[in-house]
């Protein structure tokens, strides 16, 4: 009876011995996570959470849609705080993980960490959701993707198994939404001017489209300059010309597209020709039923375009706007403008590639004289090109990292891009296109 008491004693003991140790070391000044108190201020301590520099947000490593945005973060005083996270503004969820689906698209992540004496701290980071394989896409180039208030806009769409029934610029609605042929029609409304992600509601799901620019004013193309302004007298078999001195000063050069807008009566005929009415890019004759630049108008405003192949002609004849029944409101001239082939960011290169195939690439539109142009952000000792799909150089077919003759590029750290002007389809029509190395992530392709 005695020794199980003592037993029991000694039991005790240990017990009490082991609590205070427990305890001491809870409370040591050592461990700030786990000593401070409801009245200290919160802080989020996570070393794997990037921090932003120069006053911009960090970005978090992109997800896929069909990946749900997953984080934990880590916070003191733990036992007095509350963590709230909020994409793009809206509350998403309370606790100190998160899972949730995020649609594509590119979004600001707050996190946002108050005690119960009501003192608080945030992180804001960005993350960039991408869109899956075969998700519904909107067209991607600056007029398309330009809104002007209380018109009524249609865009080229694709992947639509069935039909589009909403369409949100930010958290507003449009209205009269059809789509039909591969077309989304819709009204803007009325909205403040911004930056906002477009969401349609598609086949019974939400997705992403991308950032749309909403303005009262009409899209005017980049780069697209006026060189005569008026109305003009109606066009009676006549022509408003330069030449000589007047022609070199409008700074007519190969790629830009000339852009002549009308006003024209039933049965007007005109062209974009050089003053002797010839083919700006031809020399054939302007009303010559084989090559001839002849086009027959119809009534009331409307464009000629004509993008320039050569100066040729126009250095010796000089440039025109030529024919009959018409009334030129203006002439504007274009520099080429970028189409965006690819929009990232891709995943890390890892001596892989972005790939189009033979039988994917004749819808990219790429033409002899077209510049591709990959903007990336390199790690350091990274390494490119723009290449076939099979790793060689697109105009000459010799392999990429070849000393003599290969397009491999050595990419300086951190951001920058890489051009390379098509001289031959040759080898992109048998072997596709591809965007190649390490070490680097894709921000987007484009053409001009």
């Amino acid at each position: 009876m005695i020794t199980k008491n003592i037993f029991k004693y000694l039991a005790a003991c240990f017990v009490c011995c082991g609590l205070s140790v427990a305890f001491t070391s809870c409370s040591s000044d050592e461990d700030p996570f786990f000593s401070a108190s409801e009245d200290d201020y919160p802080r989020i301590i996570n070393t794997d959470l990037p921090e932003g520099k120069g006053g911009e947000p960090a970005a978090l490593p992109s997800i896929e849609r069909t990946t749900n945005f997953t984080c934990e973060v880590i916070v003191t005083p733990v036992h007095y705080t509350t963590v709230t996270w909020f994409v793009d503004d809206e509350q998403v969820g309370e606790g100190l993980k998160i899972d949730v689906p995020v649609l594509a698209g590119d979004h600001l992540v707050k996190v946002v960490a108050t005690t119960t004496k009501g003192l608080s701290t945030y992180r804001l980071l960005t993350l960039n959701v991408r869109p899956a394989i075969g998700d519904p896409e909107l067209a991607k180039d600056g007029r398309s993707r330009w809104l002007t208030i209380g018109t009524t806009t249609t865009i080229d769409c694709k992947n639509v198994k069935n039909n589009v029934t909403k369409v949100f610029i930010g958290k507003t609605e449009a209205s009269n939404v059809s789509y039909a042929d591969g077309k989304l029609t819709f009204d803007v409304p009325a909205m403040d001017e911004g930056e906002y992600t477009v969401i349609i509601e598609a086949d019974d799901m939400r997705y992403g489209c991308g950032v749309f620019t909403v303005s009262t004013e009409e899209y005017q193309d980049p780069g697209e300059r006026e060189i005569y302004e008026g109305p003009s007298e109606k066009l009676a078999w006549s022509a408003i010309a330069w030449v000589n001195d007047d022609y070199v000063a409008l700074g007519l050069k190969p790629g830009m597209t000339v852009k002549v807008y009308v006003n024209a009566d039933e049965g007007a005929a005109g062209a974009i020709a050089t003053s002797w009415w010839k083919d700006i890019n031809t020399g054939i004759q302007w009303d010559e039923p084989e090559g001839g630049c002849r086009q027959e108008l119809p009534a009331g405003k409307s464009v000629m375009t004509y993008t320039i192949a050569t100066t040729q002609y126009m250095d010796e004849q000089g440039f025109a706007v030529i024919g009959n029944g018409f009334v030129v409101e203006k002439i504007t001239v274009e520099e080429p403008s970028e189409t965006v082939i690819y929009e990232g960011p891709s995943d890390k290169l890892a001596w892989n590639a972005i790939t189009w195939s033979a039988d994917e690439f004749p819808s990219l539109g790429i033409k002899v004289g077209t510049v591709i142009t990959v903007y990336y952000i390199a790690d350091e000792g990274a390494a490119g090109a723009i290449a076939t799909s099979w790793w060689k150089d697109i105009n000459t077919g010799i392999q990429w990292d070849e000393p003599e003759g290969g397009c491999k590029q050595d990419l300086p750290e951190g951001k920058g891009k890489m051009e390379y002007e098509v001289t031959t389809l040759d080898y992109l029509n048998e072997q596709g296109l591809g965007i190649v190395g390490n070490a680097y992530i894709i921000e987007k392709v484009t053409i001009k």
